[in-house]
């Protein structure tokens, strides 16, 4: 998939916010964008819902507008003429919280996460005693936890009629 996140969005006026035409599941949606509206795979974009209620300050009485209630945030997967496929990309990044634990404890393999961390680092008994900082790369320990904790969380109640706008 091209990465085009830092590729300026080049579509016509008007084309957002673009609206949820479909509830595939509640990681995938269907909007009424595609490729004639300058949608590309691996954009990244907001789903949300302005709320019907009017906000208005408590002192003065003015209209301080409408809420937009954030449904969750996706990448577009695939790309049609005229509607694209866009999936949930939130995840619940625990491996990072672990990461800064075993750093910071400086915990050997065997102490905590035994299992993972030597298939990491490799089963030898000559680094079971070993700080993890010393075996293996940081970032690479990052993204390893990363990955093995994280899972994709789904957008939040996503609703046909939801709109959607570029991130």
């Amino acid at each position: 998939m091209e990465n085009v996140t830092e590729t300026p969005l080049l579509s016509p006026k008007g084309t957002f916010p673009a609206t949820v035409v479909k509830v595939i599941d509640d990681y995938k949606l269907v909007i009424n964008r595609g490729e004639i509206s300058g949608i590309r795979e691996g954009q990244r974009m907001l789903v949300y819902n302005t709320s019907e209620e009017e906000i208005k300050d408590l002192q003065t009485g003015e209209s301080l507008g409408y809420l937009d209630l954030v449904r969750g945030t996706g990448t577009i997967t695939f790309v049609q003429e005229k509607i694209s496929i866009l999936q949930s990309d939130r995840a619940n990044n625990k491996g990072s919280r672990l990461l800064e634990l075993l750093l910071k404890e400086q915990e050997t393999p065997s102490d905590l996460i035994g299992k993972f961390i030597k298939r990491a680092v490799g089963a030898n008994s000559k680094n079971d005693k070993k700080p993890i900082s010393e075996l293996i790369n940081r970032e690479l320990l990052n993204k390893l936890l990363v990955w093995e904790l994280s899972e994709t969380l789904p957008f939040e109640n996503p609703q046909i009629g939801d709109s959607v706008r570029p991130i």
